[in-house]
């Protein structure tokens, strides 16, 4: 389905962070509509456990954005394959450790395939973008 048709029902836009997603409800010029929303999730654990706490921060994530009435759900593009290593954060040990607990290669994953089956459509946004806005809002 082309972009435009995605967007023309507004969408919801999705910020990944360590311990929870922050969403909310954009209208067709990326404008925020409403209140923010925040789905909090443990990633400390069992691979079992933290699974099933994405799951669950994504399930209740594509309830909201079904009640929204939106089409489509805005994410990060988010690749942290070079963020990773030593050579690139030096000592900041925090840092490091916060950006290999997101594991947003799985979260992307698992969303793509929950949002297909609730006939929701997943947009790949750029990080700067979303950084951006964020800065001048």
């Amino acid at each position: 389905m082309p972009l435009n048709s995605l967007r023309a029902g507004g969408v919801v836009g999705v910020d990944t962070n360590a311990d929870h997603l922050a969403a909310w409800h954009l209208d067709p010029h990326g404008n925020p509509v409403g209140e923010p929303r925040r789905f909090d999730y443990d990633l400390c654990g069992t691979a079992n456990y933290r699974d099933a706490q994405l799951r669950h921060a994504l399930t209740r994530l594509l309830h909201w954005a079904n009640s929204s009435g939106v089409r489509a759900i805005a994410v990060e593009d988010l690749d942290f394959t070079d963020s990773k290593t030593r050579e690139k954060h030096g000592r900041k040990k925090k840092f490091r450790q916060l950006i290999s607990g997101i594991h947003a290669g799985r979260l992307h994953a698992r969303l793509l395939a929950m949002a297909a089956e609730q006939d929701l459509s997943v947009i790949a946004v750029d990080p700067a973008y979303t950084s951006m806005w964020g800065d001048q809002h």
